[in-house]
């Protein structure tokens, strides 16, 4: 009796493990002074359109320290390399954002490295926006200069 019970607490514990290994804690704090976060939440053609334009660009979003993170209603993930490799967020991170910002509807929001707030948006828009602003910001400007 003791044998199997010890074997169902083993693999219990083994199928948790399994279950948590492609998730990720998040925390924003986490990207200040290193990352620039593009968070884009919501659902529907506002959500889809706004992915769009973002498909292919990972060079532009790697070259500007970008992280984006996904929230849709029952799915929320994060990618490093402009959607290129794509991976969970727990639970637990996914909340805390979702409660920190409105993403009851679509949303588009651009942290900067210092953790504001720099852009926010009902609407999709066209990415080119968010690479003009984040060219226009002194952090970046010094970065561009100092890679030259």
């Amino acid at each position: 009796m003791n044998k199997y019970f010890l074997l169902l607490i083993t693999l219990s514990f083994i199928i948790f493990i399994n279950c948590q290994v492609n998730q990720e804690m998040l925390n924003l704090k986490n990207f200040e002074w290193e990352n620039r976060v593009l968070i884009i939440g919501g659902h529907g053609s506002k959500f889809k359109s706004q992915l769009d334009q973002i498909n292919f660009k990972s060079k532009e979003f790697i070259d500007r320290d970008l992280v984006i993170i996904l929230l849709e209603e029952d799915n929320s993930r994060i990618s490093y390399d402009g959607l290129n490799t794509i991976s969970s967020i727990d639970y637990d991170s996914t909340l805390s954002i979702r409660n920190k910002y409105d993403f009851k509807n679509f949303k588009l929001l651009l942290i900067g490295k210092d953790g504001g707030e720099k852009y926010n948006s009902n609407d999709p828009i066209n990415i080119n926006v968010i690479y003009e602003l984040i060219d226009g910001m002194p952090m970046r400007k010094q970065e561009i200069k100092e890679r030259n």
